[in-house]
């Protein structure tokens, strides 16, 4: 991975028209890819804000260090269908358009994840893949 992909979804990415399947089918949505998560119980514009801004001084951002208060998708993101994808919390949730995407925790023996949309499809970097 390049470094500038990884600043990208250390400080945040996001997309427009990006699809994936849901309960009922094919859905057309905003993509956000941060770090850890957004707060549910504040505004993204004002999390977003921070997270453009690359300032690495700042102590504590929870986008990128939260647990639980960046686990939901925040309320306001509900209006627009906008899927949250995340690392950060070693485990792998994918749950409507939350998608929780870290299997090796930062561990060197784990194996690498990524999602494959709009199927939701969760690859390894273990995984032998047809050609």
């Amino acid at each position: 991975m390049s470094t500038r992909n990884f600043l990208l979804i250390w400080f945040g990415y996001m997309k427009d028209n990006i699809s994936i399947e849901t309960n009922e089918g094919l859905q057309n949505c905003k993509l956000i890819a941060i770090h850890a998560g957004l707060e549910k119980d504040k505004g993204v514009e004002e999390q977003l804000k921070y997270l453009k801004a690359k300032d690495t001084r700042i102590s504590k951002v929870e986008p990128l260090s939260g647990r639980k208060n960046v686990w939901n998708i925040p309320e306001e993101l509900t209006k627009t269908p906008t899927i949250v994808i995340s690392g950060h919390h070693a485990k792998v949730h994918i749950e409507g358009l939350r998608l929780i995407i870290d299997r090796g925790g930062g561990l060197e023996d784990n194996p690498v994840a990524a999602v494959l949309l709009p199927s939701k499809k969760l690859v390894l970097d273990t995984d032998q893949l047809e050609r």
